[in-house]
């Protein structure tokens, strides 16, 4: 829906209303550096054209009503406070509310604002490509309106993305800051590298001639639903090696030293090289798989207090947590991000696409986020000419990427089609498959 008609949409929703002010905010591709994000390790992914677009219109009651042009989303209100109760999980008005109360804890407006708001989009949900992250941000933006705060001059959007990647914890997803950073202050015609803890962003174009495509696999991720137990454990588990990589810390230097995540090790006041790295946290988790017994004995502490600081209701499989290789995939994964920034920057199109083929083989079987149809997307990628191909976002569902010369986008489509859709989905009709080139950031429409 273009914006002009979804202002007037607007106006018949909200009857009496004044013109609306418009917002558009982005989705997202991640081209390389999968779960590390929240490990304050860099990420390299991309803003693209599909995105949430806003109409909306400040109150002064502070009752804020969303309403959605898919009528499968139901229009809901509720009243703005402190303090914001949350629906029920995967209710997705959740996600405004998360805008709505972090930007009132970190700003503390003046006045608590209501609005109303018409929600429209272009982007495939539960794909992988951060639609919820984007609807956060731009109820955001029209919140600031709201409230009177100018995005840019009273907040800078890093502070926000920042603020944002807070905000989002209210949902019950355990993520990063890389959805947020890169919705808000991507580049047109450039990828991004985020560092994080501070955040901070460096912009590297595509090779020349390349592209990226991003192919659903069809099979949907409610990651603040059904799957929200398997999206944590990612983040539960690299705490929880953390906190054993504390530990070795502690007995080598006889003192405790600071390190509240895996990236301290690199950017912490240890300063670790990648091998140095590599060699204590070895050392620190120096078994394949763990027991809770065996990791309450490590730490010196219960098993009831490691369950309730780190694990919450996660299960012990039967042989123990794979915290190797979970650590092992962080190691990796930060290696192949600035390696893979460095084949951007060089113009390096093969290189950059083994390092995206030796990232899916990590998440694949060392963070263990695939499934057996992101692992046949990937062949059926890379068997249809592509440089690299990998799955992108949380995982388990969603989407893959994949990078390819221009030139043989139009012979790459069919051959995906047939070889995933038709033969493995057993599937017809037209492929959820498009062509992504990097786009701007979010910003409001006059």
């Amino acid at each position: 829906m273009e914006f002009e008609e979804l202002r007037q949409l607007f106006r018949d929703v909200f009857p009496g209303s004044s013109p609306p002010e418009c917002c558009r905010a982005p989705g997202r591709v991640n081209l390389i550096g999968e779960h590390t994000d929240y490990n304050g390790l860099p990420v390299l992914p991309m803003a693209i054209a599909q995105e949430i677009r806003l109409a909306f219109q400040p109150r002064d009651d502070g009752r804020i009503t969303l309403s959605n042009v898919n009528p499968a989303f139901p229009t809901v209100a509720f009243q703005n406070a402190p303090k914001i109760p949350a629906s029920a999980a995967g209710s997705w008005e959740n996600y405004c509310k998360a805008a709505v109360q972090g930007v009132n804890a970190a700003l503390r407006p003046a006045r608590l604002a209501g609005m109303d708001v018409l929600v429209s989009s272009t982007l495939p949900m539960a794909a992988g490509l951060s639609s919820s992250s984007a609807l956060v941000v731009a109820c955001a933006m029209a919140y600031l309106r709201a409230v009177g705060v100018r995005l840019g001059d009273d907040l800078s959007r890093l502070a926000l993305a920042e603020l944002l990647a807070d905000a989002e914890h209210y949902v019950g997803t355990r993520g990063g800051g890389m959805d947020q950073a890169v919705i808000l202050n991507a580049v047109e015609g450039n990828a991004c590298k985020i560092d994080f803890f501070p955040l901070r962003m460096e912009n590297a174009p595509l090779p020349d001639g390349c592209a990226i495509a991003v192919c659903d696999s069809t099979v949907k991720v409610n990651k603040s639903g059904e799957a929200l137990h398997r999206y944590n454990a990612g983040p539960r588990l690299c705490a929880l090696a953390t906190a054993l990589v504390r530990r070795q810390l502690h007995e080598d230097f006889g003192e405790e030293v600071e390190l509240d995540r895996l990236g301290d090790l690199w950017f912490g006041p240890l300063c670790l090289t990648h091998a140095e790295a590599e060699e204590l946290c070895m050392r620190a988790v120096d078994k394949p798989r763990m027991t809770l017994a065996a990791i309450a004995a490590r730490l010196g502490c219960p098993p009831e207090a490691v369950r309730t600081r780190w694990l919450g209701d996660l299960p012990e499989p039967p042989d123990g947590f794979p915290i190797q290789a979970r650590v092992r995939h962080q190691l990796t994964e930060y290696r192949r991000v600035e390696m893979a920034r460095d084949a951007l920057l060089a113009g390096d199109a093969e290189s950059f696409g083994a390092l995206m083929n030796a990232s899916h083989e990590s998440c694949a079987h060392d963070f263990e986020i695939s499934s057996p149809e992101l692992d046949a997307l990937v062949e059926a990628a890379r068997d249809a000419g592509a440089l690299g191909a990998r799955l992108t976002g949380a995982g388990f569902g969603g989407a893959t990427v994949s990078l390819i010369y221009e030139e043989d986008a139009g012979a790459f489509i069919p051959a995906v089609t047939e070889q995933y859709y038709r033969q493995f989905l057993r599937r017809t009709g037209t492929p959820p498959i498009f062509i992504a080139q990097p786009g701007p950031g979010a910003d409001y429409v006059a």
